[in-house]
């Protein structure tokens, strides 16, 4: 099961570099959004890894975005370890705000 939410960044923490234990370069970027759902506010938090990580780039903590993910479960030595496989972060439009209009000046005309 695929899921999509809408949220806003809260958290975005620095690039990791590493190396597997075969020998591989990985790089992993963690983030959190904040979800509003019925006036409810949930936080949920991300790992970006391999080509994903390229996604959060021009992102910084308050951008409102929609992540694409599947949640994982799986069990090691009798406990379980849930995860949200991230497929991919988008960013969102933020409305524009309207531009102010300059105040018009009201001329006095009256003679004194």
């Amino acid at each position: 099961m695929i899921i999509k939410e809408k949220g806003t960044i809260t958290h975005l923490m620095d690039e990791v570099y590493g190396t597997s234990k075969a020998g591989n370069p990985y790089t992993v970027r963690e983030f959190v959004i904040e979800i509003n759902e019925a006036g409810y506010t949930n936080s949920v938090h991300f790992k970006a890894v391999g080509s994903t990580v390229k996604d959060l780039e021009d992102l910084n903590v308050g951008d409102p975005v929609e992540v694409t993910y599947k949640p994982i479960s799986r069990e090691h030595n009798g406990r379980w370890y849930d995860e949200h496989r991230l497929f991919g972060v988008q960013a969102l439009k933020q409305p524009e705000q309207p531009k102010p209009q300059p105040k018009e000046e009201k001329s006095n005309d009256l003679p004194f």
